[in-house]
């Protein structure tokens, strides 16, 4: 186990990581970094809140989305596995 150095709205943090751990983590922070930016109008506890409020939101989005697209995908295999064999079907074309 590692310690990863992260900073966060002028904060220091030491988190415990594994190696292969460190460049999600890094991405993670800049991540967060960029969208604590994209609020320049509100500060301390309110400007976190409103970022978690925000992340979590398209999380859920994300989510919904991914249930929605797999549900979609399973209904597109169930019909490939219940249509008829049409490659091994005799055609009524004459010879």
């Amino acid at each position: 186990m590692q310690t990863l150095n992260l900073r966060l709205l002028n904060y220091h943090f030491e988190v415990p990581c594994e190696a292969d751990e460190q460049d999600k983590l890094h991405a993670a922070a800049a991540m967060l970094n960029a969208k604590l930016d994209q609020v320049p109008h509100l500060k301390g506890e309110h400007k976190v809140l409103m970022v978690a409020l925000n992340i979590c939101y398209d999380y859920l989005q994300m989510k919904n989305d991914t249930l929605d697209y797999i549900e979609k995908l399973e209904h597109q295999l169930d019909a490939l596995t219940h249509a008829p064999d049409t490659a091994n079907a005799p055609t009524d074309s004459p010879s």
